[in-house]
């Protein structure tokens, strides 16, 4: 197989457009919900999403969410990025929020991988789909008019066919990409982290309807995008991922503060002592999460993460 790059001109362009989030004017006016500072857990951990919770439209963290995490990780507080994002795609928004000295982590591809961002070449814990998984759920996009593409466990993107929305994922993952054609050139060792159908909504809201029963069985599905449907291994998410980052720093995730926008961070925000959805989130996280915070365009994540550990505005 041959690996491919995009193009730096497509790279720029479809990069801006991947995972844009529109705030309606109930998101631009919601309210901002707090624990019971007096009450709540140590927060030892802060969990952030990244696309439409943290990154603006131009793919940038605001100046005072930036001065904010520095501040916590100076009072000793970990930070993880949890993505459906590659280790890859994180590095360098994990630089910008000082993360790689030593308190940073990365809950990437909606859980699939746990790493240290000192270290992203290492995966510290993964949960993956099989070669059978990846043939099956292919089956499905394609009866439905959808294609796919797979984050292989070799840090490859795999690919059907270059339509808008898997160049808008190759521009995001800073991986290689590799074509291959389902079901015929999927080596039977083949392993992914996470695999994601791509097309037209309609078509979307079609397929997820119209999937085996036995398939809630076997993957974890989440809606992260009109044009994304995700599938993990059952019981992977970036909740269970959290688990097993807690695990590893000796704390509960009563002692997490978790922010999120969208279906992938449901698990998460439950999980947390604090789970929080920006106001601009899919309606599925708002029902699932106990708190919330403003639009991640009016600097949501950084004014609650004041109010929390009781900083000064930035």
């Amino acid at each position: 197989m041959t690996l491919e790059h995009l193009a730096q001109d497509k790279q720029q362009e479809r990069q801006t457009q991947y995972m844009t989030v529109e705030v309606d004017d109930a998101a631009k006016h919601a309210q901002m919900i707090l624990p019971d500072l007096a009450a709540m857990p140590e927060i030892k951990l802060v969990a952030l999403d990244l696309d439409g919770t943290t990154l603006r439209e131009d793919k940038t963290f605001s100046p005072r969410l930036i001065a904010v995490i520095h501040e916590l990780q100076r009072r000793g507080v970990y930070v993880a990025i949890c993505s459906g994002r590659a280790p890859e795609s994180v590095q360098g928004f994990a630089q910008i929020l000082g993360l790689e000295g030593g308190h940073g982590y990365c809950i990437c591809f909606n859980g699939g991988a746990l790493i240290s961002l000192k270290d992203i070449k290492h995966d510290l814990f993964v949960s993956t789909l099989k070669a059978p998984d990846l043939i099956d759920i292919e089956h499905q996009a394609r009866l439905h008019g959808c294609a796919i593409h797979a984050y292989s466990t070799r840090r490859v993107l795999l690919t059907e066919s270059n339509i808008k929305f898997t160049e808008m994922e190759i521009a995001a993952s800073m991986q290689p990409f590799e074509k291959l054609l389902f079901p015929d050139e999927v080596k039977p060792s083949e392993e992914a982290y996470k695999l994601i159908a791509v097309g037209d909504a309609p078509k979307l809201d079609a397929m997820r309807s119209e999937l085996p029963a036995e398939f809630t069985q076997r993957f974890n599905i989440a809606r992260t995008h009109p044009n994304f449907l995700e599938f993990m291994a059952h019981g992977c998410s970036k909740g269970s991922t959290l688990h097993q980052l807690c695990a590893k720093l000796g704390i509960s995730t009563q002692n997490v503060v978790a922010f999120g926008d969208a279906e992938n961070d449901i698990e998460m925000v439950q999980e947390a002592g604090v789970g929080v959805a920006v106001a601009n989130a899919m309606p599925t996280l708002k029902a699932a999460a106990r708190y919330q915070t403003y639009n991640y365009l009016d600097d949501g994540v950084a004014i609650y993460l004041e109010r929390l550990f009781g900083l000064s505005a930035q």
